[in-house]
């Protein structure tokens, strides 16, 4: 059952082989081993690929697919976002923000305008209890702090605002924080067994902000959102963030996270020395490879991978940039088996 070996992982206990944990979206590998059509029935063939490929952690189900057109590279959601192809189920992104200019930003009550819901762990369970077994749910929290004037706001304005009028700024980043507080005191009420915390900190080339703005403006307001998921024993949390976060990392340590996903601009080696011993990590295959490169080099880079994450009490393999649909067929063939085999313990 891989869900137990994803709770073992997360636990930090021995296990019959390395964990895997991946966005998979790739239509011909799900076609090629679920029973149903994932265009018709996405939910039911993505569970039963989580099932064939022996997957031990899934963010969810996917609700919606969209076949598109010879020609057609995006789609109108009708809701201020746009979708583009990504596999089956697309990538959707924001062109209407809630505002227009620094005052709008300065000016904006998000415990106003953002909705808080009852119960925000209900479709992970639903979900969960859809595979069973088979592998471990988590969802995602998405707009822990640093996220929420990005997805309000469009990067531009956001970093425009938080430059010019810092302290002001402040004071809508405190309110942000006030809403994700809620959300997770509403989280920790029931959460699954992995609360999974995302925020994009940083960017390919490393941090947005010089790692002291985190310190002094971002990361106390930290212990605020997440005390109640940290208080609750029933959880392990673990954080992600795209591009190189490693300045801040020894923040996000004492802060309290259990596992970190290390992405394939970030030295896994390194880190699995420094924090393998008593932390999980997920990652670090690059992506690249998988679209690039050959089958054999497909197989050579998760040895790398598994070599550097050697001094992992428990560590999760895992596509740094997702399995999307274009990754030909026999290397993400290749980059299953690989897993399966060289990945097996003892």
């Amino acid at each position: 059952m891989s869900l137990d070996r994803a709770l073992r992982i997360i636990r930090l206990e021995e296990t019959d082989r390395v964990g895997q944990y991946e966005n998979l979206d790739h239509p011909g590998l799900i076609e090629a081993v679920a029973s149903c059509d994932p265009w018709e029935n996405p939910r039911q063939a993505f569970a039963e690929a989580f099932a064939a490929l022996d997957m031990d952690w899934a963010g969810g189900l996917p609700t919606r697919s969209h076949r598109f057109a010879d020609g057609e590279s995006s789609v109108d959601l009708g809701d201020g976002r746009r979708m583009t192809e990504w596999g089956i189920t697309g990538s959707s992104w924001r062109e209407d923000f809630a505002a227009h200019t620094v005052e709008e930003v300065l000016a904006y009550e998000p415990e106003v305008e953002i909705h808080v819901p009852d119960d925000p762990c209900a479709g992970i369970r639903s979900d969960q209890e859809f595979v069973g077994d088979a592998t471990l749910i988590t969802g995602i929290y998405y707009t822990t702090l640093f996220q929420h004037p990005i997805m309000t706001f469009g990067w531009e304005l956001f970093l425009e605002a938080a430059a010019a009028e810092p302290e002001r700024f402040q004071r809508v980043l405190e309110s942000f924080a006030r809403v994700s507080r809620r959300h997770m005191e509403a989280w920790a009420r029931n959460p699954p067994a992995l609360t999974f915390i995302h925020d994009d900190v940083a960017m390919e080339q490393g941090m947005v902000f010089h790692p002291d703005w985190y310190r002094q403006r971002l990361f106390p307001l930290y212990e605020q959102v997440l005390e109640p998921v940290f208080q609750c024993a029933d959880t392990r949390t673990c954080f992600v963030s795209d591009g190189d976060y490693t300045p801040v990392l020894p923040d996000l340590v004492a802060l309290g996270f259990d596992g970190f996903v290390i992405n394939d601009n970030m030295d896994l080696g390194e880190i699995a020395r420094q924090l393998g011993a008593d932390h999980f990590l997920a990652g670090n295959v690059r992506t690249s490879v998988l679209t690039l490169g050959r089958p054999e080099q497909v197989v050579r880079e998760v040895e790398r991978c598994l070599e550097e994450a050697k001094p992992c009490a428990g560590h999760f393999i895992k596509a740094t940039r997702d399995l999307p649909h274009n990754i030909p067929l026999e290397n993400i063939r290749a980059y299953f088996d690989a897993v399966a085999e060289l990945g097996r313990r003892g």
